[in-house]
Formats: structure tokens, C-alpha cells, sequence
């Protein structure tokens, strides 16, 4: 009898894991962890998620651009970038002259982001940092991006505030909710909790569209008038994380080096790792 319920207890945790990481892709079991996960689904990430990308120019991209339009050089964080996917859609746009500032968790999924994306050579940057607050000072940034993956960060009122703080006055916030059909019931917030969440963080003209059957597209406004950031890259905005001083940075191949305190940030396959 021992032996049965051993059995059934093992059997129970198995499953246990199984949902954790493959329907929450880790999000309760840590950074690192689910950092190794990314790692490890990287190569055929894009293969598995083609169902969720079809409809990106189309849903994601061209909505974004009409929102921005005016801004000669938008200046884009893509926050849980994944391999790159919104970066992409948005290259393919003619009319998109703007830089992207891409950061994950995961250095696998960065690295596929890096081949993706290596025919838009300086207007990309890559970076990989797996918590908030992200190495960034206030209002840096004309558009901040967080697609497909906010309902898999644990605090969502923490990363709304956090996502805000980034985001210039007048700026375009893009993000997304996943719905009840997505079987992550554990997570999942309706509609109107999270408009209430954006609008608690001080976003304003939130709206919830449906764009696949297990997620919607969600936009907001910060208010104010926007004053565009300007072509600005990584090295321009990055705050270093020895003095704390904000640009200034020299860049190579290898490293970027803060220019008031002499710290090297290490660069691996196209990616900055802070």
C-alpha cells in the first residue's frame, strides 16, 4: 500500500512540474530557472509560436506606427523580447526609422533575436537583465513594448509601475493579455483588472482588443505631450550598474565602458549582459 501511495505522489509532483513549466513556462520556480528554460526552448521557440506571429505586421506593428506617427525616430524598449519578434515586424514597416532596445531574460532566445535581426545592424540593441527595476533612468524611452509575456511575470502591479516609469509622457505603451482559453488560469486577469492595474500606474485611453484566441493586444497613453527622445541607443541610455551614471559609454566589440567610472559590460553574440 506504501508503494501505491508513493507512486501517486510522484506521479502528482510530475504533474505538478509539468504544468509549471510548460503552460507557466516557469514562472513561479525563479529567473534562472525559467531563464534555462528560454534557453533551452530558443532554437525551435519561433517554430512553435508561428500560430501567435502570423498576424504581427498586421496586429502589432502597423496599430503601433499609426499611433507614433509624426516621430521621425522613435526610440522602442521591447521588455521580454523573446527572439525578436516585434523588432522584426516593425523593421519590415517602410516608414519605421526608429531604434529598438530589445532585453530578455534569456540569452538562448536573445541570441535568435541577434540572427533575426542582424540585417538592421545600428538600429538594434540587445540586452540581457532578468530583473526590474531595468538599467534605465525615468522617461527615457517614446514606446515601451512587453508582448506576450506580462501575464507570466509574477508582479504585475510592480511591472505595470515599472514599464510606466520608462515610458516618456505622451508615450505609447503596448502590451498584452492573455485570456481564459489560454489555460493559465492561475494567472490570468480579466479585462477590466488589468485597465484598472494600467490606469492605477497612470496610464490613460486603455484599450483591450482581441488579437488571437488565447491573447489580446492592449494599448495605452502616459499623459502629456510627447518630447521625442531622439535616435538614441544602448550606450546613450544604459546606467551603469557600478556608478550609476547614466551614457557616456564607449563600445566595442566585446564590451561597452562606462566613461566616467572605467566598468566594462560584457557583450556576448551581439548581446550586452548587465
Amino acid at each position: 500500500m506504501e508503494w501505491i501511495i508513493g507512486v501517486l505522489i510522484v506521479a502528482g509532483l510530475l504533474f505538478l512540474l509539468d504544468r509549471e513549466i510548460y503552460r507557466y513556462e516557469g514562472i513561479h520556480i525563479g529567473s534562472r530557472l525559467q531563464a534555462f528554460l528560454y534557453d533551452h526552448w530558443s532554437k525551435n521557440y519561433d517554430q512553435a509560436k508561428q500560430v501567435s506571429q502570423q498576424e504581427d505586421e498586421a496586429m502589432l506593428a502597423r496599430p503601433l506606427l499609426e499611433k507614433i506617427a509624426g516621430i521621425p525616430v522613435p526610440l522602442v524598449l521591447d521588455v521580454a523580447a523573446g527572439t525578436g519578434r516585434l523588432p522584426f515586424a516593425l523593421f519590415n514597416q517602410s516608414e519605421f526609422m526608429g531604434r529598438v532596445i530589445a532585453v530578455d531574460i534569456s540569452m538562448g532566445m536573445l541570441e535568435q533575436a541577434h540572427k533575426k535581426l542582424i540585417s538592421h545592424h545600428g538600429r538594434f540593441s540587445l540586452m540581457q537583465y532578468r530583473t526590474f527595476p531595468l538599467p534605465f533612468q525615468d522617461e527615457t524611452f517614446d514606446v515601451v513594448c512587453c508582448v506576450e509575456a506580462l501575464e507570466l511575470i509574477g508582479e504585475k502591479q510592480a511591472a505595470v509601475k515599472e514599464l510606466a516609469r520608462l515610458l516618456r509622457p505622451g508615450g505609447i505603451l503596448l502590451t498584452s493579455r492573455g485570456t481564459e482559453d489560454s489555460g493559465r488560469g492561475m494567472v490570468v486577469v480579466s479585462a477590466e483588472m488589468l485597465t484598472a492595474l494600467l490606469q492605477d500606474a497612470g496610464f490613460e485611453d486603455v484599450q483591450v482588443t482581441p488579437w488571437w484566441r488565447v491573447f489580446n493586444r492592449v494599448f495605452a497613453r502616459k499623459p502629456g505631450t510627447l518630447i521625442p527622445a531622439g535616435g538614441k541607443s544602448l550606450k546613450d541610455v544604459l546606467r551603469c550598474p557600478r556608478c550609476g551614471q547614466v551614457g557616456g559609454f564607449a563600445e566595442n566589440e566585446s564590451t561597452l565602458q562606462c566613461g566616467h567610472c572605467n566598468r566594462q559590460v560584457k557583450r556576448q553574440s551581439g548581446v550586452v549582459v548587465v
